[in-house]
């Protein structure tokens, strides 16, 4: 049994979500998973900017003006930002088009909306440690 399964058993039997260790496990494995992507991120990010600036010091040594080989990388930079923001539009686009995903009365929304609601009545009545 998945612990989404677990977690949905326990709101459906009305216990406490602030006091189920199985729901702090899960938020705890969450949130790590979202800590170390947003560091995994950061640190991909500077290793895309040392090799733009590896390219950059390579022109240089071959030659190119300075100034014309800060553009040139600017040009490749904003190329590829912008090639990557409209791969992004194009996917949320697409999943618009999925039924049910994006409204906020589809089952998806519902359900999610039914376990925050849960979340924060056990929050605000539950007991405290």
């Amino acid at each position: 049994m998945s612990y989404l399964d677990k977690l949905l058993g326990i709101v459906g039997m009305g216990s406490t979500i602030a006091n189920a260790t199985l729901l702090r496990k899960f938020l705890t494995n969450v949130m790590l998973v979202m800590v170390l992507t947003a560091i995994s991120g950061t640190m991909a990010g500077m290793i895309l900017i040392a090799g733009f600036y590896g390219l950059y010091l390579g022109l240089v040594h071959y030659g190119v003006d300075p100034s014309t080989a800060a553009l040139s990388i600017g040009g490749l930079t904003l190329i590829i930002t912008i090639g990557l923001a409209s791969l992004a539009v194009l996917r949320f686009r697409h999943l618009r088009d999925i039924p049910g995903v994006m409204s906020l009365n589809g089952p998806i929304m519902s359900r999610v909306g039914e376990v925050a609601d849960a979340f924060i009545d056990g929050l605000l009545t539950g007991r405290h440690e």
